[in-house]
């Protein structure tokens, strides 16, 4: 499994890495071509996109997860997914047609402002190939074609990026530019996953079927919006209580932050499928454990050099407009990876409680709001962040000790925690030597050395298993000389 895991990670990783190579290439085009108030539109209408996604097709991609990998019959697989993909077509065709026709309402409720109706309009279209796209990237993920998600990813980035340059940059496009970018992208990557899947998606239709998956995927909808709430109703509260500017610093802010997901990259791709495809195995949460002690360790390495050096990376990408959004990322980089690390916790999915989900997810957004609303009216951004990432941390805590008592992992959480928590502390010191006049940055470089002393103190990483991979990879470079 490990192996398996190791190897779709990597080709799952390669369109994730080239995504944040590529954002990190255009953030001073972004940061020219558009002020901090169309970042904050920019955020607004993507926040809407995230509960669009969650909701207009009610997660049957998700119900198609659990069913394709235990199904042996391949008409019956062709079926499930067939089934799901004119669903969703069906379903975001509608939700195109009411959107636009309601577009002048919808755009004021968005956005908060008047006069970008036309934006709205165009990004309508984006929505609505997104959410198709959505569902053909996964499916490549569920039939366990690794390649194929990976060249899809690209398609859709490169296009995305070289369409962003060209309308945004060149024509002067701005806001709309980017939107037509990310509309051309994901055109071509939807033409292709069809393409590629042309066996898979048929015309095949199957009612009981979708009565199925929908009984798996529904309580994932309620459980999707309150996920939506813990994540977007910070950018919604600041829109509220301060302006769209704050909504643009905050949001580069976090896209720095984000960065913090090449942690991820290829993780989360690969786990969920094989999990769901392996859980039976006796030796299936041990290698979990392993997995996710090796995720931590690149983790914190990630999140140590985003909190040291965003001062840095902001002053040399953007205009000096977007430089206050650099103090939100130590706090915005742990609370990312909070929210992604769900998947280290199976058993819910594994069970098929996904009742729980609403109820964890339901009671985080409660949590979420009620921080917000307490913090962002006097701290503004970093009210926000904190929220976050209080939120965040008590909602993975709820999903890790609900899945432990369906799927046990033998995790060491007190080595774990506190490898965490020394981290967090070089982070917070490594901030202050920023006011030092010369050499920081060498200085701030250095206490990476003090974080390999940590991961092998802890046990995140051990010399025996490093030993064992490294001879792997030996035996199979031999073999290929072979």
């Amino acid at each position: 499994m490990i192996q398996a895991f190791f190897r779709d990670s990597v080709l799952y990783s390669i369109p994730i890495l080239i995504s944040r190579g590529l954002f990190i290439f255009l953030i001073p085009l972004y940061t020219r071509v558009l002020s901090p108030t169309d970042f904050g539109a920019l955020d607004m209408l993507m926040a809407f996109g995230a509960i669009v996604n969650l909701t207009v097709a009610m997660e049957v991609s998700q119900g198609v997860a659990r069913y394709y990998a235990d199904e042996r019959e391949v008409d019956r697989k062709i079926i499930y997914a067939s089934t799901a993909f004119w669903f969703t077509l069906l379903c975001y065709s509608l939700f195109l047609s009411l959107s636009l026709h309601f577009s002048e309402v919808l755009s004021r409720l968005v956005l908060g402002v008047e006069g970008l109706e036309s934006v709205f309009r165009i990004g309508m279209f984006f929505l609505w190939l997104n959410g198709l796209f959505y569902l053909i990237q996964n499916q490549f993920r569920w039939e366990l074609r690794s390649r194929d998600f990976a060249m899809v990813s690209l398609l859709v980035t490169v296009t995305t990026a070289a369409l962003a340059v060209a309308l945004a940059y060149g024509l002067e496009w701005g806001l709309k530019g980017l939107i037509y970018s990310m509309i051309g992208g994901s055109m071509l990557g939807c033409l292709y996953g069809i393409w590629h899947l042309r066996n898979s998606f048929r015309f095949r239709f199957s009612q009981s079927m979708l009565k199925e998956m929908l009984w798996f995927s529904i309580p994932l909808v309620p459980s999707g919006v309150a996920v939506f709430f813990s994540s977007y109703i910070d950018r919604i509260m600041l829109n509220h209580y301060l302006s769209l500017e704050d909504v643009g610093l905050y949001g580069v802010g976090f896209r720095l932050a984000s960065l913090i997901v090449l942690v991820m990259a290829g993780f989360q791709s690969a786990l969920t499928p094989l999990v769901y495809s392996q859980y039976r195995h006796p030796d299936t949460p041990q290698k979990l454990a392993v997995i996710f002690r090796i995720f931590m360790t690149a983790g914190l390495f990630v999140f140590l050099g985003l909190s040291l050096f965003s001062v840095e990376i902001l002053r040399m990408m953007t205009t000096p407009a977007f430089y206050r959004a650099e103090k939100v990322v130590i706090l915005l980089a742990p609370a990312i990876l909070l929210s992604s690390m769900y998947i280290f916790a199976p058993g819910i999915g594994i069970a098929k409680k996904t009742y729980l989900l609403l109820l964890i997810n339901g009671a985080g957004a409660v949590f979420c709001v009620a921080l917000n609303v307490l913090l962002i009216p006097g701290s503004g951004i970093m009210g926000a962040a904190v929220a976050k990432l209080l939120g965040y941390g008590a909602i993975f805590v709820a999903y890790m000790a609900i899945s432990q008592r369906l799927y046990p992992v033998p995790h060491d959480w007190w080595r774990l925690t506190g490898a965490a928590a020394v981290t967090a502390l070089l982070a917070i010191f490594g901030r202050d030597i920023t006011s030092l006049e010369t050499g920081h940055v060498w200085a701030k470089g250095t206490l990476f050395i003090p974080l390999i002393v940590v991961v092998f103190m802890f046990g995140l990483v051990k010399v025996q298993e490093m030993s064992q991979a490294c001879q792997t990879v030996l035996r199979k470079m031999h073999h290929h000389r072979s």
